[in-house]
């Protein structure tokens, strides 16, 4: 009873040590999310609706691929469009990596700008905000933090 006890106590620490990936939606549109592990033949997530007005979250994690033991990044990658992801519609992507107690993380956008004309910015207590004041890209900007603090990517209406 002891070594349960002493296991399930140790996993909430853990679990306590890990921030998580937060996306707001402030626009008045509801907006598409897919969770991809950052490598080539990766699994995708199920699609995730983001109403106006609403919000989605999750732990942060290591990126697997398939069933090996091999890890890497996260991409989040939200559209506009309902099957954004497969028609090559613009996408914002907020990639994350896991590093011991630090998460290195950015904002990208492919096949155009999804967000053009909306705020887009990311914040993560404690660290410098990328931010996009118009939905353009702003260049590449790479960021650092304790694991243990949230990454939150927020979608704003037109400017």
């Amino acid at each position: 009873m002891y070594i349960l006890s002493a296991i399930l106590a140790l996993s909430a620490v853990v679990a306590a040590r890990t921030g998580s990936s937060i996306v707001v939606n402030t626009s008045p549109d509801p907006f598409y999310l897919w969770v991809v592990p950052d490598a080539t033949g990766a699994p995708i997530g199920n699609r995730i609706t983001v109403v106006a007005g609403g919000a989605w979250t999750e732990p942060l994690h290591v990126g697997r691929f398939g069933n090996s033991s091999s890890t890497t990044g996260v991409a989040i990658k939200v559209s506009k469009s309902i099957e954004g992801l497969y028609t090559s519609a613009p996408l914002q992507i907020l990639a994350y990596a896991l590093a011991g107690d630090r998460v290195w993380y950015n904002l990208d956008a492919v096949n155009g700008a999804p967000f053009q004309g909306q705020k887009v910015r990311v914040t993560s207590e404690g660290a410098p905000t990328i931010e996009w004041p118009h939905g353009e890209d702003g260049g590449d900007v790479t960021r650092d933090n304790a694991a243990d603090k949230d990454i939150v990517l927020v979608v704003s209406g037109k400017v």
